[in-house]
């Protein structure tokens, strides 16, 4: 796609006026990695230049298990992502962590970059629910029932890689935890997680969740993007739709422009929910392979933007294709600062 002069511009000043959020980043991840491989500060080195590049204030950091940590150092791996995570915010006054609302608008007024944390499946506390409020304590602030796969709580829509939906719905533990993070103050993401999951966190929830990092079924059928009437259900409840910039998940791995898709899946998000529940949750994850030990060197890069960087081409991109300058400060970041305005805890309050 070819973006006009002018709309690249107003695309740049708009990152530079209003704060962008990206609601998903395997952040915690990706840091420990790269400091047991010796890598002196990564959260500056790899992410603030580009952070600040694309105008990104709040970011949601996720904590996500690979199946070969999982059962036995599952529980162990997220409490040293958590540490590590801890460790490079407190080391760079750039950074903060959030935890509370007063948080995020005190790193908001102040220009600092948030760091809010969840957890992308709850594989690691196993049928153990009391392990939800350990990890409330040590500042996780939301979770996802399940990664791709089945755990104790839930099923995952479908295996990494495949089209083959999981079948079945939470587990009673599953529903005990959905009304426990609701209890505690945890955001509920349906990311990741199967239809007849979906449909049971509906009859279940009483507080809004979200979908950090999924695209629009409509317009790329694949399981980990949601159905129109997801979508509605989900907007109907208060949530936002986090728009994911993987190449598989928005389409675009047979040579379509990746800018166009991603145009596509959020014009279609907004035709059907409004642009209120419409946000950006962009799953980088080239990063963290190139962290990853045994990372092939063969493997493609899988995001269509490349970094944080690139996201005012999006903007850009959105810009000519007739979003309003109102509607592109939503997209970026207000709607997911409403977002979290609702869901987090006014202050500290022990778990």
């Amino acid at each position: 796609m070819v973006i006009e002069e002018t709309y690249r511009r107003a695309a740049a000043e708009l990152h530079k006026e209003y704060p962008a959020v990206d609601a998903h980043l395997d952040l915690a991840g990706e840091l420990l990695f790269r400091v047991q491989n010796k890598e002196e500060n990564p959260l500056r080195g790899r992410y603030l230049e580009h952070l600040r590049a694309g105008g990104f204030r709040l970011i949601v950091s996720s904590v996500y298990l690979r199946d070969s940590e999982l059962p036995e150092a599952g529980l162990r791996n997220a409490l040293d992502q958590i540490s590590v995570l801890l460790d490079e915010v407190e080391k760079n006054r750039e950074f903060c962590m959030v935890r509370t609302r007063e948080d995020m608008e005190r790193a908001l007024e102040e220009g600092r970059i948030g760091i809010l944390l969840y957890m992308e499946g709850l594989d690691c506390i196993g049928k153990d629910l009391r392990l939800l409020r350990v990890l409330w304590e040590l500042g996780v602030r939301g979770a996802s029932l399940t990664w791709s796969r089945r755990n104790d709580l839930a099923s995952g829509c479908c295996r990494a890689g495949e089209q083959v939906q999981i079948p079945g719905g939470l587990s009673p533990e599953g529903i005990r935890a959905v009304e426990e993070m609701e209890r505690l103050g945890m955001f509920l993401d349906v990311s990741h997680l199967n239809d007849d999951g979906f449909e049971d966190v509906c009859r279940i929830a009483k507080k809004p969740f979200a979908a950090t990092h999924s695209n629009s079924r409509s317009v790329h059928v694949h399981y980990r993007n949601l159905t129109d009437r997801q979508m509605e259900i989900l907007a109907e409840r208060g949530g936002v739709i986090g728009l994911n910039g993987c190449d598989s998940i928005v389409g675009c791995t047979g040579g379509e422009d990746p800018l166009e898709m991603l145009c596509r899946h959020v014009e279609h998000e907004i035709q059907t929910v409004g642009i209120e529940h419409v946000g950006l949750g962009l799953d980088f994850c080239d990063s963290y392979t190139e962290a990853e030990p045994g990372f092939a060197r063969m493997i493609r890069p899988a995001d269509c933007l490349g970094n944080h960087s690139r996201a005012p081409e999006l903007t850009a991109a959105l810009l000519q294709r007739g979003m309003s300058r109102e509607d592109a400060e939503k997209f970026i970041g207000g709607n997911w600062i409403s977002f979290f305005r609702k869901v987090l805890p006014d202050r500290y309050i022990r778990g």
